[in-house]
């Protein structure tokens, strides 16, 4: 059984060798895959079914794809996008939990956000990215 499993493993190795294989592009669409598919269940959509049969043949397409530095850089490109969406996110999250106590400016010059303790009044703040000064009222 062993000998087997060693043999099928050398087998696979030989069929991925100079190929892409898995990487996070690839594991993020069979995850959405499986959630599209779970939803499928209780919506039974037509439109929904067919993104389900498109997302793992697109995945299986970059994962045996030989092209490894065009999939390397579709790859890059989705972290970049994926990086960017979760920053966002993350400092919504934040201005939103700190609320009553900070307020959050977006510098003009380089979109730097500025947090400021909630003092009422005019502040003069620092960037701390361009250095650039910014005035701010706070009611």
């Amino acid at each position: 059984m062993m000998q087997q499993l060693a043999q099928l493993r050398a087998r696979y190795m030989k069929l991925m060798e100079g190929r892409c294989g898995l990487d996070k592009l690839n594991r993020d669409l069979l995850i959405l895959w499986i959630i599209i598919g779970f939803l499928n269940g209780f919506i039974g959509s037509r439109i929904v079914s067919l993104c389900g049969l498109i997302l793992p043949l697109l995945a299986g397409l970059r994962m045996f794809s030989t092209s490894i530095y065009k999939r390397s850089k579709e790859n890059r490109k989705y972290l970049e996008l994926k990086s960017s969406v979760v920053d966002g996110v993350k400092i919504r999250y934040r201005m939103i939990k700190e609320r009553k106590k900070h307020r959050y400016y977006k510098c003009k010059n380089c979109s730097a956000y500025i947090r400021v303790k909630r003092k009422k009044g005019e502040h003069t703040i620092d960037c701390p990215k361009c250095g650039k000064e910014i005035r701010v009222k706070i009611r």
